[in-house]
């Protein structure tokens, strides 16, 4: 049955693919999205057009901190289904160096947001988190049920907790299904540039040093793109509030990251090894027992053939995006 969704973030990594799959389906959409500066614009509008090709798509550019702004969308209220809000400040590192634009677009944004939510009494609220929120898990698994011990470890995680937390409390009384997804590390085609997996593929790609924070030995989550849209979707099914991890059962190190790219390119990497990052956590795995028992869900996609598919697209795309920034 053909639905009508609202999409925050739609010219961002996640939002793109979620409404590409969503489109391709038949349904509606509305895109949401401001188009920052975060890195090259060429990214977001690359995804745009490809979005702007389907009839069923309609595009908004909000600044959803200006809470006036969202009032262009009062003509749609009735017709959501689900709203999706995806849109984000990215980045560890960069929310050190300059945290305003964290708090603007990842707290300011996701107030004004839940509270148009709860006007229009809209019935399913999905945010996109981060597992950043729960720092360095050393080879224990990151379960949603600890909140209140959750210490977020840069400024960017605290901002994105922060608008979970404030979420919550708007919604708390009302009739709306506030469902948070907590990613780890998602990658895949039209992904961020300023990810590890597309700038390793474009470096290694374009015979540029590589520049690896530490000894490369840190493990990560590496979430393909497709599971996680899977799983978005999966929610559109859940009648209740719910937290949720996103990702992949297994880690990976940096270094086998760059050893399957480098399988998949069959060429060398030039590894430049750098300062390790501040506050830069070892290990990041999560428990996955919420989305299992409330979705069936489960990632299908492994690190290697994920590599694959990701080195396969920028090969398809790399006259284009060869000359983007990679950050």
């Amino acid at each position: 049955m053909e639905k009508k969704y609202l999409i925050t973030g739609v010219a961002g990594f996640i939002g793109f693919n979620l409404c590409l799959n969503l489109l391709k389906s038949g349904h509606k959409v509305v895109g949401i999205d401001s188009i920052t500066n975060a890195y090259d614009e060429n990214f977001k509008l690359l995804r745009l057009n490809t979005l702007n090709e389907f009839d069923n798509f309609s595009f908004e550019k909000i600044d959803l901190s200006n809470k006036l702004a969202l009032e262009n969308l009062g003509n749609y209220e009735s017709e959501y289904d689900i709203v999706y809000h995806l849109a984000a400040r990215a980045g560890v590192r960069q929310s050190f160096l300059d945290p305003l634009p964290y708090i603007t677009d990842n707290i300011t944004a996701t107030v004004n947001l839940a509270n148009f939510i709860k006007k229009f009494d809209l019935k399913k609220f999905v945010i996109a988190s981060t597992s950043s929120i729960y720092g360095n898990s050393g080879h224990q698994l990151m379960t949603e049920n600890i909140d209140e011990k959750i210490n977020p470890p840069s400024i960017y995680a605290a901002t994105k907790l922060s608008g979970e937390v404030i979420a919550r409390n708007i919604l708390d009384d009302s009739n709306t299904n506030l469902i948070i997804t907590r990613f780890f590390t998602v990658y895949g085609p039209f992904g961020r540039p300023d990810m590890s997996i597309l700038r390793f593929i474009h470096w290694i790609a374009n015979d540029l040093d590589l520049q690896v924070f530490g000894d490369g030995k840190q493990e990560r989550s590496f979430t393909y793109i497709n599971d996680v849209v899977d799983l978005l979707t999966k929610t559109s099914k859940l009648n209740s509030s719910e937290t949720i991890n996103v990702g992949n059962n297994s880690t990976s190190s940096l270094i086998e990251v760059i050893q399957l790219i480098e399988n998949a390119l069959n060429k060398k990497a030039k590894i430049q090894y750098l300062e390790r990052a501040y506050k830069d956590p070892d290990v990041v795995k999560p428990n996955l027992e919420n989305s299992k028992k409330l979705l069936n869900w489960e990632p299908k996609i492994g690190i290697e053939e994920g590599i694959n598919k990701t080195v396969e697209w920028y090969i398809d795309n790399k006259e284009e995006i060869s000359n983007y920034k990679y950050i």
